[in-house]
C-alpha cells in the first residue's frame, strides 16, 4: 500500500493542472518515465490504482492510439494518508518532508497537523487483547548516542538514564547517595578500598542475571573513552564471588561514590558488548525501559517488565524527533494538551489548563574561547574585550525567557543581579588595540537551540568592530572533534545536574568543548585543582576549590559566561508524578495517569 499510494502521488503530480473526473490521454511509455520502470511494471501499477478506486483507465485499441486515465482520488487524500503510514512507522520527519515537497496548493498539511494533535500526547490503545498506555511527544534535537562511555549532550544522558543502571545512584530530593544495583557498599578508613555487594536477580532487557563480570567489563571500556577521567582513580579491581567486588584506588577519593553515581558509569553487558564492535542503537541495560527502535528519526522505548525496582506505569515511550523549521509547535493546543513536558524553547504557548513546574537550573549559557589554536581569540585582550562588550542584561530582556539574569559564573550565588558588573562597553576599543585584532573573521559554531543568542553577539561584536562568523550546524556534527579544535569559539550551555561531578566532567571529559579549548596551560592546572580537590574529605572546601577553578578560567577570560536560564515541565492535570530529575527533564518511570472516568466518579 505504502509503495503504491507513492506511486500515485507522483503520478498526480506530473498531471498537476488535471482535475478529477477530467480523462487524459496517456501512453505506457510515457506512465513508465515517470515512475522509472517498464512498460510491463507499468501496467501492474496502473491496474492496483484501478483495484483501489483511485483511477479509471480504459486502453487504447491499436497500434498508436493513446490510452484514457482518469483521476477518482485527490492527491491530498493520498498524501494524507501517505503521511499518517510515515507517522506509524516512526519517521515524522520524512512524514512533513513528504508533505512540504508534494503538498503545495493542497490542505493535506493543516490535516496532518490537526491528525498529530490527537496523535500525540498520552494514548490508550489496544493491542492483541492488551491494553497499552502510550505518551508520544516530538522533540527538535536528536538522540547523538546511548552509549555511557560516549555521552555528552544532557538528552542523551536523560535517555541513557531510562536505559541502563548504575552501582549507585543520586537522590536529588534528598541530596544523598542510595543503592541501586548495589543493595550495600563500605569502604575503609582512608577510602581506598571499596566493596559492593550487587542485588540478586537483576536482569538485563534480553534475559541474563547481572554479575559483576559485567561492572568490571563496563568499568573497563570507560579507560578507553572520553570518559577516562572516572576510572582513572581505580588501581584494581577483585572479584570475591558473583555479587561482590572490591575496587581499590590510587589514593583517597572522597567523591568516588559519586562518581559511580554518574551516568557514563552505567553497566552494560559484558556478553552483548564485547561481540560488537560496533556500538549497538538498540542496546541492552537494567533500566525500567528497554529500546526498541531506535534511528535518527525515532526512538520507541517499552516498559521493562522485570525492572528490579518495578515497572514502570507507562507501557511504551514514543520520541520523535522534528526540525524547529516544522511549526509542529503551532498545533490545536485544546487537543495537544496532554504533551506533558516541553524542553524545547520554541513551544511557549500554554493552554490555561496546563500546569507548569519551574527552576532555575544550576548552571549557565557560556562561550568557550579557543586557546588551543592560533588566532585573535589566543590574545588574553582580545578575550577580555569580548567580556567587557557583552551587556548580558541586555541579552535577557532582549531575547527575553528562558534567560532569566546575567551570569557571572557555573551556578547562580546568592540573590540574582539584573545588571551587568561584567559589562563596560569603554574598555573594549583600548583592549582591541592591545590585542592587535585587524577584522580577522572569528568564528563561532553552536547549534539551533542557541542561534538567537549566536545572531544577538554577532550584532554587539560588529559594534566594536568584531567579525564574528555565526555557524549553526546540526547536534551532531557539533560533536565532532576536528570542529571543536577549528572552532575559534564556542556557544552552548552547561548544566550541573550533579554538582560537583558535573563540573569535574566538563572540565576532564576529554572530548568536550571546555577540555578542548582551555590549552595545555591551563588544563594542567586544572586538573592539578581537581587532584587536591578529591582528597578534601570536607564539603564546603570541596567547593572552595571549584570555585579557584572557576576563578581560573574567569582570570584568564577562557570562558564567558553569558545567561541564567530556567526550564520548565509543562502538563496536563491528569498526568501525575512529574518531578525534575538533576539534569533538568522528568523521569518517564515516575509518570502515570489518572482516568478521566475514575476523577469523574470521585466528583460526583
Amino acid at each position: 500500500m505504502f509503495q503504491i499510494s507513492n506511486d500515485y502521488i507522483l503520478l498526480r503530480k506530473a498531471f498537476i493542472d488535471v482535475k478529477e473526473n477530467e480523462p487524459i490521454p496517456v501512453s505506457m511509455d510515457m506512465l513508465s518515465n515517470i515512475w522509472f520502470c517498464t512498460p510491463r511494471n507499468a501496467k501492474i501499477i496502473v491496474t492496483k490504482m484501478v483495484n483501489h478506486g483511485w483511477v479509471e483507465f480504459v486502453s487504447g485499441r491499436g497500434r498508436g492510439n493513446r490510452s484514457l486515465l482518469t483521476f477518482k482520488e485527490t492527491l491530498e487524500e493520498i498524501l494524507f494518508n501517505h503521511a499518517i503510514h510515515f507517522v506509524k512507522q516512526g519517521e515524522l520527519k520524512e512524514a512533513l518532508d513528504q508533505i512540504q515537497l508534494f503538498g503545495e496548493e493542497t490542505n493535506v498539511k493543516e490535516r496532518i497537523m490537526s491528525w498529530l494533535s490527537d496523535y500525540f500526547g498520552y494514548k490508550v490503545e489496544n493491542e492483541k487483547d492488551h491494553r497499552i498506555e502510550i505518551l508520544r511527544f516530538p522533540i527538535s534535537r536528536p538522540i547523538t548516542t546511548l552509549d555511557p562511555a560516549r555521552i555528552y549532550y544532557e538528552f542523551d544522558a536523560h535517555i541513557t538514564k531510562q536505559i541502563y543502571n548504575t552501582l549507585i545512584e543520586y537522590d536529588r530530593n534528598y541530596q544523598e547517595i542510595r543503592g541501586g544495583l548495589a543493595h550495600h557498599w563500605e569502604s575503609n578508613k582512608d577510602l581506598t578500598k571499596w566493596v559492593f555487594y550487587l542485588r540478586k536477580g537483576v536482569q538485563f532487557h534480553h534475559g541474563r542475571e547481572l554479575s559483576v563480570e559485567d561492572v568490571m567489563y563496563s568499568f573497563t571500556r570507560l579507560g578507553d573513552s572520553p570518559h577516562r577521567w572516572l576510572v582513572q582513580p581505580i588501581k584494581e579491581m577483585l572479584i570475591h564471588d558473583k555479587y561482590t567486588l572490591q575496587i581499590n584506588l590510587n589514593s583517597p577519593n572522597y567523591l568516588f561514590s559519586n562518581y559511580l553515581a554518574y551516568t557514563p558509569m552505567s553497566i552494560l553487558p559484558a556478553d552483548l558488548c564485547k561481540t560488537n564492535e560496533d556500538f549497538p542503537l538498540c542496546p541492552n541495560g537494567t533500566g525500567p525501559f528497554e529500546v526498541v527502535k531506535n534511528n535518527s528519526d525515532t526512538c520507541f522505548l517499552e516498559a521493562f517488565t522485570s525492572h528490579f525496582a518495578g515497572r514502570p506505569q507507562l507501557d511504551r515511550i514514543e520520541i520523535a524527533r522534528v526540525d524547529n523549521e516544522a511549526n509542529l509547535w503551532k498545533l490545536d493546543k485544546q487537543n495537544f494538551e496532554r504533551l506533558f513536558v516541553n524542553h524545547d524553547e520554541s513551544f511557549n504557548d500554554r493552554h490555561t489548563k496546563w500546569q507548569t513546574k519551574e527552576e532555575i537550573y544550576a548552571g549557565s549559557s557560556v562561550l568557550t574561547l579557543n586557546l588551543s589554536k592560533p588566532g585573535p581569540q589566543n590574545s588574553f585582550y582580545f578575550r577580555k574585550a569580548f567580556h567587557r562588550l557583552i551587556d548580558r542584561a541586555k541579552m535577557v530582556s532582549t531575547l527575553g525567557e528562558p534567560r532569566m539574569y546575567p551570569s557571572n559564573g557555573f551556578q547562580l550565588k546568592g540573590l540574582p543581579s539584573v545588571i551587568d558588573r561584567e559589562y563596560n562597553s569603554s574598555e573594549v576599543g583600548p583592549l582591541l588595540q592591545k590585542s592587535g585584532y585587524s577584522g580577522e573573521e572569528v568564528h563561532l559554531f553552536s547549534y539551533k537551540r542557541h542561534e538567537p543568542d549566536a545572531l544577538w553577539l554577532r550584532e554587539e561584536c560588529l559594534k566594536h568592530g568584531i567579525n564574528l562568523v555565526v555557524n549553526i550546524v546540526d547536534w551532531e556534527d557539533m560533536a565532532e572533534i576536528q570542529l571543536i579544535k577549528n572552532a575559534d569559539c564556542i556557544l552552548f550551555e552547561v548544566v550541573l545536574g550533579e554538582k560537583e561531578i558535573s563540573q569535574i566532567h566538563d572540565y576532564q571529559f576529554s572530548n568536550g568543548f571546555i577540555r578542548l579549548h582551555l590549552g595545555e596551560e591551563i588544563s594542567g592546572q586544572v586538573d592539578m585543582k581537581i587532584n587536591e580537590l578529591l582528597m578534601e574529605p570536607n564539603a564546603a572546601s570541596r567547593e572552595d576549590k571549584l570555585l579557584d577553578i572557576e576563578n581560573l578560567l574567569k582570570e584568564n577570560h577562557a570562558v564567558l559566561f553569558l545567561v541564567h536560564k530556567k526550564l520548565g515541565a509543562t502538563f496536563h492535570p491528569s498526568v501525575q508524578g512529574v518531578h525534575m530529575n538533576s539534569r533538568g527533564w522528568v523521569d518517564f518511570k515516575d509518570i502515570w495517569f489518572k482516568s478521566d472516568k475514575a476523577k469523574a466518579a470521585l466528583s460526583e
